[in-house]
């Protein structure tokens, strides 16, 4: 399972909070936020513990963004400069995923313009899918940037009950297909149900990683596979 928790950066007391969680998270940090600082650096010397940035992107409901906001109106200069400085002000981070982004993860140009920056910084990506008409991870993909998808969203809806039956689903498809990439936020109702939920999963044989742990080892897996494939050819080579 990799877990990762959205929008840490505007509460100073639910983003300790959120770090004091047992394990490997990644923590997706709002830009300019008035905690981002002091949040990342924290962060950063906890174990198991990794800051990537969320990146603000224009949403089909026309929601404000704030600072570090990306948009399809922008050209290709204004729109890397943008993420660069959202990059810059969080040097920890790497990778970053969307926040919001509705409209803008619909988009292949600006996408292509994202995953160049990705490229040039040798970031990850992870596409949050807040639609279903989302093209950013077959953009990273074709960028050849390493990406995660979204499977489940923990608190869709913020009540206890329902965070469960969300979190339960997740270990469900962890079981199911031997992997899992879950987003949750720092409400109060998600940290606590985390808090007592998270131990679990050791009982029931999931293991948890950063996201950046998990394309290490996914990388890794390829490599030996493309090693054994070329093995393999050199040998029937050699044996006709």
């Amino acid at each position: 399972m990799v877990l990762i928790l959205d929008d840490l950066g505007t509460n100073a007391h639910q983003g300790k909070m959120a770090l004091a969680l047992p394990g490997p998270i990644t923590y997706a940090v709002l830009p300019f936020t008035p905690h981002a600082q002091m949040l990342s650096e924290l962060a950063v010397t906890l174990p198991g513990k990794e800051i990537i940035l969320h990146a603000p992107m224009a949403n089909m409901a026309n929601l404000p963004l704030g600072p570090g906001g990306l948009y399809p109106h922008q050209s290709e200069a204004e729109f890397k400069q943008v993420l660069r400085h959202s990059l810059d002000s969080l040097p920890m981070a790497r990778g970053f995923n969307n926040h919001m982004g509705s409209l803008l993860t619909q988009q292949v140009q600006p996408m292509r313009w994202a995953m160049e920056v990705a490229r040039e910084r040798d970031l990850f990506f992870i596409d949050s899918r807040t639609t279903a008409q989302t093209v950013a991870a077959d953009i990273a993909r074709e960028a050849r940037v390493p990406v995660l998808e979204r499977q489940v969203f923990l608190d869709h809806q913020i009540d206890s009950a329902a965070i469960e039956e969300r979190f339960l689903h997740a270990v469900a498809v962890a079981q199911r297909e031997g992997e899992v990439v879950v987003i949750g936020h720092p409400y109060p109702e998600t940290l606590a149900y985390l808090e007592k939920g998270l131990p679990l999963l050791d009982e029931l044989g999931i293991q948890r990683v950063t996201a950046s742990a998990y394309l290490m080892q996914e990388a890794e897996m390829a490599r030996l596979a493309n090693a054994s494939a070329v093995t393999d050819s050199a040998l029937s080579l050699t044996t006709e």
